[in-house]
């Protein structure tokens, strides 16, 4: 490793600024979330949000999240987002 190469790992990548956005359906209903722009301070087409809750079980390690798609439906003031499902595992990108 060079000495360039590990200076670079302090250094924080830049903070996009985000807005709230309103979730309608699936496991986050009438919710209002931070959701982040783009480096062109865009909303995103789509959401993604991973469901973990809270683990009460009999194994000793959770079961993997579960995706969830929410779809920008509308740019009003608060923006909102509509339910589009769960992803399934094989669909996500690798």
């Amino acid at each position: 490793m060079t000495a360039s190469a590990g200076a670079n790992w302090r250094e924080r990548p830049a903070r996009r600024p985000a807005t709230e956005g309103w979730l309608l359906g699936g496991p986050a209903d009438d919710r209002i979330t931070p959701i982040e722009l783009d480096a062109l301070g865009q909303l995103p087409a789509a959401v993604v949000l991973q469901q973990s809750g809270v683990y009460v079980g009999a194994d000793d390690q959770p079961n993997a999240t579960i995706p969830h798609r929410y779809i920008l439906i509308s740019t009003d003031d608060p923006p909102t987002f509509h339910y589009a499902g769960s992803i399934d595992y094989d669909d996500r990108p690798a």
